[in-house]
């Protein structure tokens, strides 16, 4: 999978994806797929590690079919209770006991799935590559409504009180009503003609102020009860000769910390943005596509060339830097107890100390992972692109 798939914006049905073939720094990992070849960098060789922990898989239950690679998706497995909710590409979801593997109930819909499972206020939301939000019930996963949008909505819907909020790839933020599937409104803010083919998160500020990061490097303030743009800031510029140069996607999932909203885009910046002030607190050069994450006072993220960073959250001062892992296709890393769990294309469970970066542990899964893992507890969930999710007890 490239991290260069591109969307181009015609008329929906004319929607062409472009594969590019370009030697441009930040945008190594090509698939060369009109040519016919793969002009992907090849992984580097892992140093030989003394373990300091180990992985013992529990359980593997299958979860859909073999899927194509797709780095783009954000279809993590999601816990609630003892259940953990899974998801595949060709419309399977399932609700599984996170103990035992146990199948308590599935369902297949007839379209592939692009985003989800969100799972809360008794619901579960998920989208469609057919540009359709759909709501089941939690409890058994019955189809509670569909709703088309004007487009594919790669990134997971958010659902607060009784409201769902659903980003589209082409620059909408749709709302609807959580239980009657009623549209509330929606608010256009548009896309450059060349886009990722990726996509973050709406994230709720205060209870009644949604924070959301666009395509052209823009972040909104949307008044969560009515769609009206409350203010906008540009997060980062677009600069280059050509539109692939000028790419700079917001596709990580932004964060809110108190009084601070932590950001990342692509070919452009991460930092933190006063939300006093609308001011950044800091922030430093860098290309990211997958979501960050905040544990203590450390941001930790995976860039486009698979480096992967700790930063003091309050500063952006870089603690440490692991660049072992160089075009691995790696995951988003997952913070737990002091240590960071990310997957890759090829395969592999990285564990790597939170404090140093340096490589504590691997373990080798069987297929390509492009869904960050889920810990919990001591246990961490693996779903594979050959359909199966799996359970690693830490020891």
């Amino acid at each position: 999978m490239s991290i260069c798939k591109l969307k181009t914006f015609i008329p929906k049905k004319l929607q062409i994806v472009i594969f590019l073939g370009i030697g441009l720094h930040a945008c190594n990992k090509i698939d060369d797929y009109m040519l016919g070849k793969d002009n992907t960098p090849k992984p580097t060789n892992l140093d030989a590690i003394e373990p300091r922990m180990d992985l013992v898989k529990n359980w593997s239950v299958p979860v859909g079919s073999a899927q194509k690679s797709s780095a783009y998706l954000k279809m993590m497995p999601n816990i609630k209770g003892n259940i953990i909710y899974a998801a595949s590409q060709n419309g399977e979801v399932k609700a599984i006991e996170k103990d035992s593997g146990k199948i308590i109930w599935a369902r297949q819909l007839s379209m592939p799935l692009i985003s989800g499972p969100v799972v809360s206020n008794g619901y579960i939301a998920l989208t469609t590559d057919t540009s359709d939000i759909v709501l089941l019930k939690q409890i058994n996963g019955e189809l509670v409504w569909k709703n088309r949008v004007a487009n594919d909505v790669l990134a997971a819907p958010l659902i607060s009180n009784n409201t769902i909020i659903a980003k589209t790839i082409d620059g909408n933020l749709y709302a609807f009503n959580l239980t009657s599937g009623k549209k509330l409104w929606v608010s256009h803010h548009g896309a450059p003609n060349l886009i990722l083919k990726a996509g973050s998160a709406p994230t709720l500020y205060r209870n009644n102020i949604l924070l959301t990061g666009y395509a052209d490097g823009k972040l909104d303030a949307i008044e969560m009860a009515t769609g009206r743009v409350l203010w906008q800031r540009s997060i980062a510029f677009a600069s280059g000769a050509s539109d692939v140069e000028r790419l700079v996607d917001i596709d990580a999932d932004p964060i809110v910390r108190g009084d601070t909203l932590y950001l990342a885009s692509y070919q452009g910046y991460i930092g933190g943005l006063g939300l006093n002030n609308g001011q950044f607190k800091w922030r430093k050069p860098a290309s990211v596509f997958k979501n960050i994450t905040i544990a203590g006072n450390n941001i930790y993220y995976t860039d486009s060339d698979d480096i992967v960073w700790s930063l003091n959250r309050g500063s952006g001062h870089v603690n440490w830097k692991q660049d072992k892992l160089k075009a691995r296709g790696l995951t988003e890393p997952v913070y737990s107890a002091g240590k960071l769990y990310l997957a890759d294309k090829t395969g592999i469970l990285h564990v790597l100390s939170a404090d140093d970066g340096k490589m504590i542990a691997r373990k080798s899964v069987g297929a390509s992972v492009n869904l960050a893992p889920v810990v919990n507890d001591n246990n961490v969930f693996v779903q594979a692109s050959n359909g199966t999710l799996s359970k690693y007890k830490v020891s």
